[in-house]
């Protein structure tokens, strides 16, 4: 009976630790507006590239560390939460499961997922 119990055990650590917020993997950036010249000023911008992982992102060699990153529903609409070591927040709503999106129609910067990890 103790195996069964010790077996349990390992079993949940593993789910647990394989638990991650969903949205692991690479992005693009693209920027947009729906005002027509700050839209062509937005493409000028261009992308860039982004990696999250379960408590971090990469940007051009740098690292941003977390200490958690999870979705937070409210009502129908669903977000990622970034949230560092001193609780502040940064929230992306979540648009699908491959695009976050933070801004408005004046000006936005879309995540678009490349690929999972």
């Amino acid at each position: 009976m103790a195996w069964l119990k010790l077996v349990s055990i390992l079993a949940l650590m593993m789910a647990l630790t394989g638990c991650g917020h969903g949205f692991e993997g690479e992005y693009e950036s693209e920027a947009g507006s729906s005002i027509e010249l700050m839209d062509v000023f937005a493409e000028v911008a261009g992308s860039q590239k982004f990696v999250i992982g379960k408590n971090y992102i990469d940007s051009e060699g740098n690292r941003t560390e977390f200490e958690e990153i999870f979705v937070r529903e409210s009502g129908s609409d669903r977000y990622l939460v970034f949230k560092s070591s001193v609780n502040e927040e940064d929230v992306w709503k979540i648009i699908d499961d491959n695009t976050l999106m933070k801004g408005n129609d004046l000006m936005s910067l879309k995540l678009v997922r490349m690929t999972s990890q």
